[in-house]
């Protein structure tokens, strides 16, 4: 299932004359951002209550943001881009 408003879109793929759905990234657009810096503790999950006001919009931190590479364990000090609403 793809999320609404997720940079990702369902589309198929054939490999071998077999057909698979898959989902393909696109790039964001020219979105606007602000940098923060994480504090210890800090997940996508509450980084996106504290910012997005909403958790279940992690996946868009962890988009952004893809050079985190563990979303529960980022780095205190790490800087981050949180997109404008």
């Amino acid at each position: 299932m793809i999320i609404k408003g997720s940079r990702y879109s369902e589309t198929t793929e054939t490999r071998n004359d077999e057909t698979k759905a898959i989902a393909k990234a696109s790039a964001y657009s020219t979105q606007a951002y602000y940098t923060i810096v994480s504090e210890q503790g800090d997940t996508f999950q509450s980084l996106a209550q504290r910012h997005l006001n909403n958790p279940s919009l992690y996946w868009k931190l962890a988009d952004i943001n893809k050079s985190v590479k563990f979303p529960d364990e980022i780095p205190a000090g790490t800087v981050l881009n949180i997109p404008l609403r």
